[in-house]
């Protein structure tokens, strides 16, 4: 039999796993993105996969924020102001974990709406923080409010990409409650087969 891997090592190849999702779908977006330069609009895997960690693994999601924040840029030739902009603006996002909280991870799980809602407020804070960031850095509410109208597909991704994570099991789901769930199930699974 071979060795089980440890809830923490579970944890950090998972965050992991996600992180590289993150860099090859942002790369890829953002690099099409240049070959739609002239649209007043940009689209964004960040949000959905920020919002799928903090389901799964709650403050970690972070992490992924501020990644997806630095590939936006590095993708795209971001200035360092920009970096800066969408690196901080993004970790606004970790305001979900308020909502999350206060609804509780299950009901949003098992909710289509909730779940959507989760979504685009992930979305939304990422868009808000990047214009607050703006601002405080000197830009024109011209130039804020860009960062908000901008990517509102990128919300509206997060919200159809969350929809088919919600879906396929245990992707969209507390990691600790999926364990334990997943455990239980095969503990029942062994009594019954002893049983027959």
């Amino acid at each position: 039999m071979g060795k089980r891997r440890t809830f923490s090592q579970y944890r950090l190849i998972d965050l992991l796993l996600f992180a590289v999702i993150t860099v090859i779908f942002e790369v890829i977006v953002s690099k099409a993105a240049r070959v739609f330069a002239s649209q007043p609009y940009s689209l964004s895997i960040v949000s959905a996969v920020t919002c799928i960690v903090f389901m799964r693994w709650g403050l970690y999601g972070c992490f992924h924020a501020v990644l997806g924040g630095f590939l936006t840029c590095y993708a795209t030739g971001g200035t360092f102001d920009q970096y800066i902009i969408y690196m901080l603006g993004n970790t606004f996002s970790v305001l979900s974990i308020l909502y999350l909280n206060k609804i509780g991870s299950d009901r949003v799980r098992n909710s289509a709406w909730l779940s959507v809602i989760m979504a685009g407020l992930v979305a939304l804070l990422m868009q808000t923080g990047r214009a607050v960031v703006a601002v405080i850095m000197g830009n024109s509410l011209d130039i804020a409010v860009g960062f908000i109208l901008g990517d509102v597909l990128s919300g509206v991704f997060a919200m159809v990409i969350v929809g088919i994570a919600r879906k396929l099991d245990g992707v969209f789901e507390d990691q600790k409650h999926y364990l334990i769930r997943i455990h239980k199930e095969e503990k029942e699974l062994e009594e019954g087969f002893d049983e027959g």
